[in-house]
């Protein structure tokens, strides 16, 4: 049950602590000076602390903007174990701090901690890595700034923005993510998700048609793929499998060997795992089934649904916000991967190891209800 505005309790305290945790000062003074956002002069508000503010208004969407100062400071009070004295910024000094800020280090802070996640490999397929991509809309206040966002299909009250990630299947952590105004196609934007696949990836996703194009980027990364494709069934059959699929080509998607896998009444699947002793069709289905679903696990921030709505105001915050909410939903599955014996951030692969794959685990997850689980202990 969430709290009255104003009430403050112990689980504030703790998620201020787990931010603190994920996301050390000295780390954000790493990506603060890689972006060229380090302060000239000493500021009331900081560029760390700015970034831990702008972190903070993602996980508690309910509360205001000095609300939420006011829980960033006794949080970090309490975790220090120290009285201190401040104080509270105005509002136009926040503002005047987010726009020196701007949205680089945010960014820079996920793609530092968007690192494959030791894995068990009992939740490989085939000896693959399985990553889903899949993406959603964000609603943002209607300013003459945001306006520029563009609304879906014309007919949403509110400009958007798409959001678009690769997630590990098994840990839910992100891979890589990026965004843009809703006005740009789905499969544009996603061809820039795809910078960190490679071979000994398997990539789930859904597409319709239109993603013939996405599918052949796709498959230039070397990994294998494992879509469902509406409008699939018009692929023709050019020699049928025993189990009931075929294999077909298609000049859109390549030109190489595709096996399809009839579903009657839903998208049917297209993988480049032509062999069927190698990747049955039942496990094809149920690891399909079983993908990440990004509003699904996004759900627990507030800031999913018909009714949910972005704070900034301007193009610029818009971006902060989103790479932050990102980072947030980072750190949450870092927390549960915590909780069950893992670091919080893995060491990143080692260069010239093998493109795609993560680092070696032994048992270190188990299903991602845990995530959703932890997620939700810490706002409700």
């Amino acid at each position: 049950m969430r709290t009255r505005p104003g009430e403050e309790r112990l689980a504030d305290h703790l998620s201020i602590s787990v931010l603190t945790s994920a996301f050390p000062v000295s780390l954000l003074d790493e990506v603060i000076r890689a972006s060229g956002c380090a302060d000239r002069r000493r500021r009331a508000l900081p560029a760390h602390l700015t970034m831990y503010y702008v972190l903070a208004l993602c996980m508690f969407p309910d509360r205001n903007y000095d609300q939420v100062m006011r829980l960033l400071l006794n949080g970090l009070a309490w975790r220090s174990r120290r009285v201190l004295r401040w104080e509270a910024p105005s509002t136009s000094a926040i503002s005047r701090a987010r726009a020196r800020l701007g949205a680089e280090p945010l960014r820079a802070l996920l793609h530092r901690v968007a690192v494959p996640t030791p894995r068990a490999h009992d939740e490989d397929l085939a000896g693959l890595w399985p990553v889903t991509m899949d993406d959603m809309t964000l609603a943002v206040p209607g300013t003459p700034d945001n306006a520029a966002f563009g609304r879906p299909d014309g007919k949403r009250p509110l400009p958007c923005v798409r959001v678009v990630a690769v997630a590990e299947n098994g840990t839910h952590t992100l891979v890589d993510a990026t965004f843009a105004g809703s006005a740009v196609e789905r499969h544009t934007l996603a061809a820039r998700a795809l910078r960190r696949l490679g071979p000994g990836a398997l990539l789930l996703a859904r597409s319709g048609p239109e993603g013939f194009g996405l599918w052949r980027t796709a498959a230039a990364t070397g990994a294998h793929l494992l879509w469902g494709i509406a409008g699939a069934d018009g692929l023709a059959v050019e020699h049928r499998l025993g189990d009931g699929s075929y294999l077909s080509r298609h000049a859109a998607m390549g030109g190489a060997p595709v096996r399809v896998v009839p579903r009657p009444g839903t998208d049917w699947l297209v993988t480049t795992l032509t062999d069927p002793g190698r990747a049955p069709v039942a496990e094809l289905s149920a690891r399909y089934a079983g993908r990440w679903d990004m509003a699904g696990a996004m759900a627990w921030a507030g800031r999913c649904g018909p009714a949910a709505v972005l704070r900034s105001r301007s193009a610029e915050t818009v971006a902060q916000e989103v790479w932050a909410l990102l980072c947030v939903y980072q750190a949450m599955c870092a927390l549960a991967l915590w909780t069950e014996g893992s670091q919080l951030w893995p060491a990143p692969p080692a260069r010239g190891g093998e493109a795609g794959r993560s680092p070696g685990g032994e048992g270190l997850y188990r299903c991602g209800e845990r995530r959703q689980e932890v997620m939700w202990s810490f706002w409700s």
